[in-house]
């Protein structure tokens, strides 16, 4: 006879076990009065992607004090097989073939939709700072099913919190990396699109939302369509797509169809280092305006092949609308290290004001390393002297022969190593002291300098504002040569220009503010240029 004790250590283990499979159920079953299936069945399917070795994730979250909106299978199938296809169409259109993100189907109707239900109730997971729990227990889930896992990107959706279909919303609705949230309420389907009234208006918000939402998932950035190809082509769904997908014509621009040409989900063959680290180091750069076009050029290198290469021109870089006004183009790699853009100002929105021209290498691999350049319009023309990359002198044989402080691991000779992943910082743990913060470089010999460069790290908290530029013929008395202020951007060479061309062999850089007020400076590159 069994104890009382083994009754209820029985008891618990079942307990446990029906627990977890409420919390994350398998839902490669499926409801017969949704799908007509009582299993997934294997099926002679013709969708054109079919075949993609890796499938986007579609996850259906829901909060455990709510319960799923009818009929979501069906109704989120159709969105998404439509938004496939439309992808297709307009990857076909730009010269990539009709390529379109690969999804898990059960028939050529009906998509494979992980069901999780969440650990706790709607508060949990707000829209502001909720994703993170959301994401936290989507991978839980992965962890228990790894079969279930078909790439690195998911798109989740999650049942509105209003319980009024007027005013659905709540739950998290943006992209974050490769993971996109967006929600689910009773009017969310495809039959609604276009029809008119409320209920067609905010169909076309919320599934054009959704399938914005999806394009950052799948690594597409905002922009929009350049001016002439606005008639025909519409609107672009990077940009307000959302407020016109299913009523008039909407489209997918070069920038977005070049970088889907490299995302995961869209390849057609394995690779064992998607989205690994890599970097490009543009070596040469070249703008001007020939023609009512502006033309950028230039060569790099890159620790990973690229595919593709695009360059936005971002107005208002700092306020307005900002990259979702960015007109943009695309073009294949000349050769291995090489790209040239014609973009003609009919093409922009605006010739007046700053812009911000960020050109992004697209790795065949998923990664993608952007550099960023400011300029400005003058007259109706761009005044494109800051957006060049000069030929640096070598520094083999410099030296650092003073700094006033480093912080432990970040000395101040990582400066001249061309190598943004080492940096010279002041310290900011401990022995802290205020700016001014300042390095003197040894040349080696005496060099013909037109200007010098300076290249930051990521994180531009601390990085260096205001400067003084002094020079010497002895490493000891110093002059002062240049005072500049530094723009806040990250990975692209800073250049400044001197007046006249400058003979010397030692140059010293203070740094008398930085960006954010800090007490503390750092530096990434420098460099020295004499053509």
């Amino acid at each position: 006879m069994k104890n009382k004790s083994f009754y209820v250590l029985c008891s618990i283990v079942l307990l446990t076990v029906f627990s977890c499979k409420d919390i994350t159920q398998d839902l490669s079953n499926y409801d017969k009065d949704e799908s007509g299936l009582g299993k997934k069945q294997a099926l002679n399917l013709t969708n054109e992607w079919r075949n993609n070795p890796y499938k986007l994730n579609v996850v259906y979250f829901v909060p455990n004090d709510l319960d799923s909106i009818p009929n979501f299978r069906k109704r989120l199938s159709k969105i998404l097989l439509d938004a496939q296809e439309m992808f297709a169409s307009n990857m076909d259109r730009e010269g990539f073939g009709r390529k379109s993100f690969g999804l898990d189907l059960i028939n050529d109707s009906l998509i494979n939709i992980i069901y999780v239900s969440g650990n706790f109730g709607k508060a949990t997971y707000p829209y502001e700072g909720g994703s993170g729990a959301v994401k936290s227990e989507v991978d839980a889930y992965y962890a228990l099913n790894p079969s279930a896992k078909k790439s690195e990107h998911n798109l989740i959706v999650i049942p509105t919190y209003n319980s009024d279909p007027a005013n659905p919303g709540g739950p998290p609705f943006y992209g974050t990396g490769t993971t996109c949230y967006a929600l689910d309420y009773v009017n969310l389907d495809a039959k609604n699109l276009g029809i008119g009234g409320d209920i067609g208006w905010k169909a076309t918000v919320w599934i054009g939302g959704m399938i914005h939402e999806l394009g950052h998932g799948l690594n597409a950035s905002h922009n929009r369509m350049n001016k002439t190809l606005a008639p025909t082509l519409g609107t672009a769904l990077m940009g307000s797509g959302n407020s016109t997908y299913g009523i008039s014509t909407t489209s997918l621009t070069q920038a977005t169809t070049a970088t889907f040409n490299n995302s995961q989900v869209f390849s057609t063959v394995t690779r064992t280092d998607w989205y690994q680290a890599a970097s490009v180091d543009i070596t040469s750069l070249s703008a001007s305006v020939a023609s009512n076009k502006i033309i950028v050029s230039g060569k790099f290198t890159a620790t990973k092949p690229v595919k593709d290469v695009v360059i936005w021109h971002d107005r208002s870089p700092y306020g307005g609308n900002q990259d979702y006004d960015a007109v943009q183009w695309s073009t294949k790699v000349i050769g291995v290290d090489s790209f040239r853009f014609e973009c003609p100002l009919a093409d922009f929105y605006d010739l007046t004001g700053d812009y911000q021209l960020r050109i992004g290498f697209m790795h065949e691999n998923g990664s993608r390393s952007t550099y960023s350049y400011l300029y400005s319009f003058v007259n109706n023309l761009p005044d494109l002297s800051k957006v060049v990359v000069h030929n640096l002198l070598p520094t083999t044989g410099w030296s650092i022969i003073a700094a006033d402080s480093q912080e432990n691991g970040a000395p101040a000779s990582n400066v001249l190593d061309k190598n943004r992943s080492t940096i010279w910082h002041t310290p900011w743990s401990s022995a802290q002291t205020p700016q001014p913060h300042y390095f003197s470089v040894n040349m080696g010999a005496l060099r013909s300098v037109k200007g010098v460069a300076f290249r930051n790290r990521d994180n531009l908290n601390g990085a260096m504002k205001d400067i003084n530029i002094y020079s010497s013929t002895n490493g000891t008395s110093w002059s002062l040569v240049k005072t500049a202020q530094l723009i806040q951007v990250s990975g692209s060479w800073i250049n400044v220009d001197f007046t006249s061309v400058l003979n010397t062999q030692y140059l010293k850089i203070e740094s008398t503010s930085s960006w954010g007020n800090f007490f503390y400076s750092h530096l990434a590159d420098f460099g020295v240029y004499s053509n």
